[in-house]
């Protein structure tokens, strides 16, 4: 039986990814969905590359989804913590809750500054490949 020789330039870098979630605890269902989509544009805006997308909560709402998804690996952890951060300092008073996959989650609320995208990306780390 014959195997493939792997050579090192023709490795792959393999980044793990794991899903984390956005929700609005506080918000009424109305509030969180006009809040998620101008997360997620937000988000969209600050890393391209990133997945991002909003899960309904009932399955037979009609609106496009309270709940953000987001799926990015260590490089995003970044820029996308500085987008939320962005819009927390714009969206005084809303409060989102980061999900990890691991089953913890971190409210946040009113922060501005450096720090909140430290805290952010804190809580984001928690469910990309990075430590």
């Amino acid at each position: 039986m014959w195997f493939p020789r792997f050579q090192r330039e023709n490795w792959l870098e393999c980044v793990v990814m794991a899903e984390t979630f956005i929700t609005f605890p506080g918000s009424t269902d109305g509030e969180a969905n006009q809040l998620a989509g101008a997360l997620q544009r937000r988000l969209v805006e600050a890393d391209r590359e990133i997945s991002v997308r909003r899960e309904r909560q009932n399955p037979h709402s009609q609106d496009g989804g309270a709940t953000l998804a987001i799926i990015l690996g260590s490089a995003a952890v970044t820029s996308v913590a500085k987008g939320i951060a962005s819009w927390i300092a714009r969206n005084a008073g809303t409060t989102i809750r980061i999900h990890s996959p691991d089953g913890t989650w971190v409210d946040v609320r009113n922060a501005t500054g450096q720090d909140t995208a430290e805290i952010v990306g804190a809580a984001l780390r928690k469910g990309s490949s990075a430590t």
